[in-house]
């Protein structure tokens, strides 16, 4: 038997080792970038596929500030998108002042949720109730 000559505490950790380095996220791709009205900052918008067939995506959003070129991740979620890939209609980002941000997350089969981001000498990230 194959156990006999191996030890099973051996196979067993690399399996789960394994299993938890194939779930998640994977490699992140850039989907957008927005300027703000006075080109102080950047927010860069980024997509992970899920490294599950058919699981999840991520959405990580990340804020570049004109001095800094450094980006800072300032919020990351799932999005479910059914296998299709992301449009402006499920991501929208809309700088509505110099360093206030509105960002709305559409879901296909979940609802919606949106995010208000505000610059002050901290990042604020607040979630809206609607988008």
């Amino acid at each position: 038997m194959f156990f006999k000559n191996c030890r099973l505490p051996y196979v067993l950790y690399g399996f789960f080792a394994l299993s938890l380095t194939s779930c998640g996220a994977g490699q992140e791709k850039l989907f957008s970038e927005y300027l703000s009205p006075d080109n102080n900052h950047m927010l860069i918008v980024k997509v992970a596929e899920s490294r599950m067939p058919q699981g999840p995506s991520y959405v990580t959003i990340y804020l570049e500030t004109k001095n800094n070129s450094r980006s800072e991740q300032i919020f990351t979620s799932k999005l479910e998108n059914d296998g299709v890939p992301f449009t402006d209609q499920n991501i929208s980002v809309r700088w509505v002042s110099q360093k206030v941000a509105l960002i709305c997350l559409r879901t296909t089969d979940l609802p919606d949720h949106g995010l208000f981001i505000e610059i002050k000498q901290s990042v604020s990230v607040r979630p809206l109730e609607e988008c």
